[in-house]
């Protein structure tokens, strides 16, 4: 329980991980759609697998669906290559942001030399690369996440008989 608080207070105070001042509204909300459509765009490794599941079997008229004699299955990672791409755009975004911060800080009221002249000698930075930090780690547990719920299907769909040696 206190985790989850620890969580939702860092949801209601966002603006700490941000430069003081900056409207991150927009910013989050971006994040969120590009870390959904990288999610929901390499959900499509489901239909790369349900391809290469029916590959291995035929049909028999006497016996039914039966496993080809010597059929070997794709790799899980031929498979499953190319959906790590889809966070792309995401990672991309966020180390734009990174910069972006950068230079908000020499816009309109040139706060840079306030910055600078904090005693807290990180100050600047930890404004710059907080909060991108932290949604390139929140992609990072979605993509692991889902690559375990991708294995975890790869492992119940393909048969043991035609699984290959190495992944």
């Amino acid at each position: 329980m206190a985790e989850m608080r620890g969580i939702m207070g860092m949801w209601k105070e966002s603006g700490k991980f941000f430069p003081p001042g900056y409207p991150y509204e927009e910013e989050r909300k971006m994040t969120f759609f590009l870390l959904g459509l990288g999610s929901a765009l390499s959900l499509r490794f489901f239909g790369s697998l349900h391809n290469a599941s029916e590959s291995l079997y035929y049909v028999d008229r006497i016996r039914g669906r039966t496993v080809r004699p010597g059929a070997l299955a794709e790799s899980f990672l031929e498979l499953a290559w190319g959906y790590a791409g889809m966070f792309l755009p995401l990672y991309l975004f966020l180390g734009g942001m990174m910069l972006y911060h950068y230079f908000y800080y020499y816009r309109d009221g040139r706060s840079i030399y306030l910055m600078r002249r904090l005693p807290e000698r990180g100050e600047l930075w930890k404004s710059c690369v907080r909060a991108p930090l932290l949604g390139m780690a929140a992609g990072a547990v979605v993509m692991a996440a889902l690559f375990l719920l991708y294995y975890g299907s790869y492992r119940l769909l393909i048969p043991a008989e035609c699984m290959p040696r190495l992944w």
